[in-house]
């Protein structure tokens, strides 16, 4: 099912309206915001639910919660009333807030941006729009019979209506704003729950907390605590953040940065001591590139990866893997050339890549960077079904290579190609 079809179908001419009033912006911006949070509310959940804990605390949220399904049927005549408006708009702040934590500034700024209204406006109807969401999830829990998992994997599900659907403009302002650029490339794993019938069911009292600049003066013994909090919390994610990899924004400038290496040169000892090698391995997909105009595209990747004196860290363009115009159909060069990367990894065990897909030809309603992280995940998928473990294979889709809004990139020629990145060897 389309979940974010089902929730624009409750954006009545009439709820529009009202919400617009509320506050105190025009109809038809007011509708592209409601739309546009509706799309940033679900791609949050849906990446709140790769972790156990926010699996159990989405599914408590809307099991126990104060939205269920019968909330939407009444959300027009709710939203008529400014002092139920105040209360909905209320709780639904205080609900994300608890979900996403520290997100809410985060996607105001995106929807205020996107949908041109004050930012206030944009954190408002995010208030209102959360209800909408959590109650229409209680309702599919009901009648679906779901339990924390089923619901996970729902979300899980939205993936690919997200990125088919979600304007490209605003696609990238939520995968910065929501840091789901991994998401929305390599696609969603829901964690699943483990023990969970042995746990204490969570107190009335701890759900729906407020974001920390909403809290009352509380004790010093409450703020020595929450400071330990704190300072462990950040210990770790220093942690985490130094020992793993992350697709942040700053991955994404590396793969603008990195040095490139022309697919089809190779030097001629590099050259010559591939051939030596296949001598001795027949079966490798080195001894393709030789012979093939796809394995010509692999020629010095296939030297790169055999060479230990050469350290990780370079990309390789491939000319070869080129889709059908505006699609994310790979041409017959390009499904061969995927099946000698697939054979060259295969000889390599211990090589990672990270696909880098860019598009101009994308046609509308679908964006550049919609279509480019199709391409790569086409790719992938290819080279899993051909063998080669989904953990070795890293997936981006950057559009044209040019971001919203960079000044510096007037002239910049809008890019359609699809490199390979080499992360470890």
């Amino acid at each position: 099912m389309n979940l974010l079809v089902e929730l624009k179908e409750s954006l009545t001419d009439a709820v529009v309206s009202r919400a617009a009033y509320y506050v105190d912006e025009n109809p038809d911006k007011t509708r592209i915001a409601l739309e546009g949070l509706i799309h940033t509310v679900v791609a949050g959940l849906m990446k709140r639910t790769t972790t156990e804990i926010g699996v159990n605390q989405l599914y408590n949220a809307i099991q126990k919660g104060k939205f269920d399904g019968q909330l939407v049927v009444t959300f027009p005549e709710l939203i008529r009333d400014p002092e139920q408006t105040n209360r909905l708009a209320e709780q639904g702040s205080n609900s994300i807030s608890h979900l996403l934590p520290a997100m809410k500034s985060a996607i105001g700024l995106a929807i205020s941006g996107y949908a041109g209204i004050k930012n206030s406006a944009a954190i408002t109807l995010l208030g209102l729009v959360t209800p909408l969401v959590l109650g229409t999830l209680n309702r599919l829990v009901i009648e679906k019979k779901l339990d924390a998992d089923g619901l996970a994997v729902l979300l899980a599900d939205q993936r690919d209506h997200l990125v088919e659907t979600t304007p490209e403009r605003l696609l990238d302002r939520i995968a910065e704003g929501l840091n789901i650029q991994q998401l929305l490339a390599v696609g969603v794993t829901p964690a699943k729950r483990t023990g969970f019938a042995e746990r204490a069911p969570i107190p009335e009292r701890q759900r729906f907390l407020p974001e920390p600049e909403e809290e009352s003066n509380g004790s010093l013994v409450k703020w020595g605590v929450g400071a330990l909090v704190l300072l462990a919390l950040a210990g770790a994610a220093y942690y985490i953040w130094n020992n793993t990899q992350s697709y942040s924004s700053e991955n994404e400038q590396e793969a603008f940065s990195t040095e490139f290496v022309d697919s089809t040169a190779i030097p001629p000892t590099d050259s010559a001591r591939l051939r030596a090698v296949n001598s001795v391995r027949p079966d490798s997909a080195a001894s393709t590139t030789l012979t093939s105009p796809a394995g010509a595209s692999t020629t010095a990747l296939a030297a790169y990866l055999t060479n230990p004196q050469l350290p990780a860290g370079k990309s390789f363009r491939m000319p070869t893997l080129d889709f059908e115009p505006g699609t994310d159909r790979l041409k017959p060069a390009g499904t061969a050339t995927v099946e000698a990367l697939a054979a060259l990894l295969k000889n390599n065990p211990t090589a990672q890549i990270r696909l880098v897909g860019y598009a101009n030809d994308a046609i509308p309603p679908m964006g550049n960077k919609a279509l480019s992280i199709n391409r790569v995940l086409a790719i992938k998928n290819q080279l899993i079904r051909s063998g080669i473990n989904y953990i070795r294979v890293d997936a981006i889709g950057l559009g044209t290579g040019i971001k919203p809004g960079d000044s510096t990139a007037i002239g910049k020629p809008r890019l359609k190609q699809v490199d390979v990145k080499v992360v470890i060897k």
